[in-house]
């Protein structure tokens, strides 16, 4: 007998995202915390793993932690990382996600705007790579017909060129409809990968050296 569909706490609207609560963590049933947002915006376990394994470096700053996905993928390939948020809620959840994969001791969590904490967390620390998976706007941002640069909040192309002048090496989450010549902004070499389901696309992460 097939058991009736759990309804998302959070609302109709995010419902398909709920039904693949087990693909962003597998450990969802133990206890993992999320919001909303976390809900929609988390990369899936698997996906957060590949990149934590494409991503060349052992001391990763992940610029918008969220609830812990990427953080928790980097300290299970064994790096340590340097996770930052904005919203302390948001941290909290993160750092309980991450005892919960029992990998917190390899991460720190710092709440605050990456934008104004980036030059005083690369002075404190010895950084190889930045990971930047900012924003989107939210699920309805496949409305737009070509994603830039400025679509994201806050725009991370700053934050790029300054990692790539101090030769470090930067993995960026993209939208399945970033325009393809906004690439030609960063100063570097790109490689793009494509994240995909059965069906589509769902997102891509250029990785980006000197």
């Amino acid at each position: 007998m097939t058991l009736p569909l759990q309804n998302s706490p959070f609302g109709a609207g995010t419902q398909k995202y709920w039904e693949r609560r087990h693909s962003l963590f597998s450990k969802w049933d133990e206890g993992v915390l999320s919001d909303e947002e976390g809900l929609y915006s988390v990369k899936p376990e698997a996906f957060a793993l590949e990149i934590a394994q494409t991503l060349s470096g052992s001391l990763v700053l992940d610029a918008f932690c969220g609830i812990g996905g990427s953080a928790i993928g980097f300290a299970r390939r064994g790096k340590r990382v340097v996770s930052v948020d904005c919203d302390a809620n948001r941290l909290r959840m993160a750092k309980r996600n991450a005892e919960l994969y029992g990998v917190a001791d390899k991460i720190d969590f710092a709440h605050g705007d990456i934008l104004a904490l980036y030059d005083s967390l690369c002075a404190a620390h010895d950084f190889d790579a930045l990971h930047i998976d900012p924003p989107w706007g939210g699920p309805d941002y496949y409305l737009k017909p070509s994603f830039g640069w400025s679509d994201f909040s806050p725009n991370p192309l700053p934050l790029i060129k300054k990692a790539l002048q101090a030769r470090l090496n930067v993995a960026v989450g993209l939208p399945a409809n970033f325009a393809q010549e906004e690439l030609q902004k960063i100063p570097g070499k790109v490689r793009i990968t494509e994240a995909r389901d059965q069906t589509r696309v769902l997102f891509s992460t250029a990785y980006i050296a000197q």
